[in-house]
């Protein structure tokens, strides 16, 4: 074999391995984002209600659907008057920002999953 060939069959090899992990890396997000967005939604259609207060308000860098990202520092209130404390990542519709602002009164649900609480927004969007 010439160094040429070798160096050809090489660099073959090289792609077919990088491509495969590269769409097995791929594979796996796409699973894991249907996996959360489920769990979103499982949380708005089947969760408490309860009522936050926001303490803080930080939009991150990311957005979906020209909706931005936001952080919210939230206390939320559940039904027997026992509050807890929580952060929730989410996306706010642009017509709803003015009614998430620090010291307003939002409505959440939440589950129990173990010693976590999973709070979602229910005026935030969710991909359909």
């Amino acid at each position: 074999m010439t160094v040429t060939l070798i160096a050809i069959v090489a660099i073959i090899i090289f792609g077919l391995i990088t491509g495969t992990i590269t769409t097995i890396m791929v594979f796996k997000l796409l699973r894991s984002n249907k996996e959360k967005y489920h769990l979103r939604k499982s949380i708005l259609m089947d969760g408490i209600p309860a009522e936050a207060i926001i303490h803080d308000i930080v939009q991150t860098s990311s957005s979906m659907d020209g909706r931005p990202g936001v952080r919210l520092d939230l206390t939320v209130t559940q039904v027997d008057g026992r509050t807890f404390p929580t952060i929730v990542e989410t996306y706010i519709p642009i017509t709803h920002i003015p009614h998430f602002q620090k010291g307003n009164v939002i409505n959440v649900r939440y589950i129990t999953m173990g010693n976590e609480r999973k709070v979602e927004v229910e005026d935030a969007y969710v991909p359909v």
